[in-house]
């Protein structure tokens, strides 16, 4: 059940990016404004903040070395499945 939760999440992550690089795509060509779309921007503003705090949490627990044991025998499994 953990894996679905996880998969979903990184969707999540995904489609996010995927909101937040055709908004700035759009605004950066000139499409539209920012203030012409109010709730999209709001939204947007909103995943980028998140995604930068969700992002520094994880290079904090990387730095700190927490998980380093489950991505190290995860590593260890990818390369045993490919036969390195």
């Amino acid at each position: 059940m953990t894996k679905f939760f996880e998969k979903f999440r990184l969707l999540l992550w995904a489609l996010a990016g995927i909101l937040i690089g055709l908004y700035l795509y759009g605004l950066f060509l000139g499409l539209y404004g920012a203030l012409e779309l109010g709730l999209l921007s709001v939204v947007c503003l909103v995943l980028i903040v998140l995604f930068a705090i969700h992002e520094l949490r994880l290079r904090r627990e990387l730095r700190a070395g927490t998980h380093h044991d489950e991505y190290a025998s995860e590593t260890h499994a990818a390369k045993e499945r490919r036969g390195f």
